[in-house]
């Protein structure tokens, strides 16, 4: 029996765009007219941010929470990842959420309950590809590399999801992946994984990052694949723009607009 190809469709920030988001998962043939998984073994990874500005949050957690369920049952998988929307609300800082009080906490329960059962990830690693919300900054790579022998992609993405679920266990955010940088009004002159800006991300690694990084949060007019930096930027306002980024089984790089 002839094996079928797998790819990998990566889509940035979604922002409530319901509408948005589903064009480009019917374009790339991952569900069919009744929005139901027909992706057979592809994997769909969602960088983080589907929360706010747009007018179907919740409506975009649904149909993502369904297509996780239903991706694996014809060896597919969806992997959905944080974006500091997601974060903030698990911190319990509401001001950046356009939810009701209420609301808010319930989706917070809900977002805890999804990391620490694996749902939700931090980052994700795929034929040396590197995915994160926002990017892993020079300063960050140093830091894991005193804690790994082979700081590739895979492993890293391990160790990554590893101290998020940690401190989603404690409620503690104090590890440098949640910085915040003084760009973003934070403490830091560089952010952590969900709140690094592209112009600070690639200053950090004038030689280009050691590893094929992949990421939203900072927008874009069109989605980057830089072969100098190593980096491909993804977010590029869904309700302005519908572009998808698709990986070969070859591991090649492909930008779809739509």
């Amino acid at each position: 029996m002839q094996k079928i190809p797998r790819r990998l469709i990566a889509v940035g920030d979604v922002h409530g765009q319901f509408e948005g988001l589903v064009k480009i998962l019917r374009r790339a043939k991952l569900i069919d007219a009744q929005q139901q998984w027909c992706g057979k073994n592809s994997r769909l990874v969602q960088i983080g941010d589907i929360l706010d500005r747009g007018p179907f949050s919740l409506k975009v957690d649904s149909l993502l929470d369904r297509l996780q369920v239903q991706a694996p049952t014809s060896g597919g998988e969806v992997i959905r990842l944080v974006g500091n929307h997601e974060l903030e609300l698990m911190m319990e800082n509401y001001l950046i959420s356009e939810f009701q009080r209420e609301q808010a906490m319930q989706m917070r329960e809900k977002l805890i309950g999804q990391s620490l059962a694996g749902d939700l990830k931090a980052a994700y690693a795929y034929k040396g590809f590197l995915f994160t919300h926002a990017g892993v900054t020079r300063k960050l790579m140093r830091i894991f590399k005193l804690q790994l022998e082979d700081p590739n992609a895979a492993n890293l993405a391990m160790l990554i999801n590893l101290i998020f679920k940690e401190s989603i266990k404690h409620a503690f955010f104090k590890h440098p992946i949640f910085n915040i940088s003084i760009s973003r009004r934070g403490p830091d002159r560089f952010g952590g994984i969900f709140w690094e800006d592209l112009e600070d991300l690639i200053a950090s690694y004038p030689q280009g990052s050691p590893v094929w990084q992949v990421f939203g949060h900072t927008p874009v007019e069109n989605m980057v694949v830089d072969r100098t930096a190593n980096m491909i930027a993804l977010d590029v306002e869904m309700q302005h723009k519908l572009q998808y980024l698709e990986i070969s089984d070859q591991g090649i790089p492909t930008v779809v607009s739509l």
